[in-house]
């Protein structure tokens, strides 16, 4: 198998099996990602730090078109890829897609929510401060809330708010 016959394919899953099919792919040497974010949820008697699924129902599988079909029989939970448009191809997310959208939950220090849909092309910007300091990408508003965002294609995209003060304008290298 040749890393460029290798892309990221958007997998469905049963539900509430994200991690079974995950250790399945795991033990079987096939990369993943399950974004999984930890967050503050406030209880009647308590505020408590939980992992949650940005995605449920879903992970990404990388790996070539041949296995990719074959991991449908040989792993218990995954039950399809999702299609762009009744076309029947498979989505495939781009490598940079998927760096960006890792480094967003990783490094962002807030809660990452999904849109269920794309935003056309806005400004593009460049955080100069905190934890995504050199991070460039798009600046959407949402409900008169700054927020920079990543386009994961037909899956949506995935949003985080940030404070005005953190933001410039792009570079032209940056662009």
């Amino acid at each position: 198998m040749t890393a460029d016959a290798l892309r990221w394919y958007v997998a469905f899953v049963r539900s509430c099996q994200e991690k079974k099919c995950s250790e399945a792919l795991d033990c079987m040497g096939v990369e993943y990602y399950l974004p999984v974010q930890r967050v503050r949820r406030k209880y009647s008697d308590r505020v408590k730090m939980v992992d949650q699924l940005v995605l449920r129902g879903m992970l990404f599988i990388r790996t070539d078109e041949r296995r990719r079909i074959a991991l449908l029989n040989d792993v218990y939970g995954l039950r399809a890829y999702m299609t762009d448009g009744g076309t029947y191809h498979p989505v495939v997310v781009p490598d940079e897609q998927i760096r960006d959208f890792r480094f967003m939950l990783e490094h962002g220090g807030g809660e990452v929510r999904m849109m269920a849909r794309c935003f056309a092309p806005g400004d593009k910007v460049k955080v100069v401060s905190g934890p995504l300091s050199g991070f460039v990408c798009r600046i959407i508003e949402i409900e008169k809330k700054r927020c920079i965002a990543v386009c994961l294609g037909v899956i949506g995209t995935a949003t985080l708010e940030v404070s005005p003060e953190s933001l410039a304008p792009a570079d032209k290298e940056d662009r």
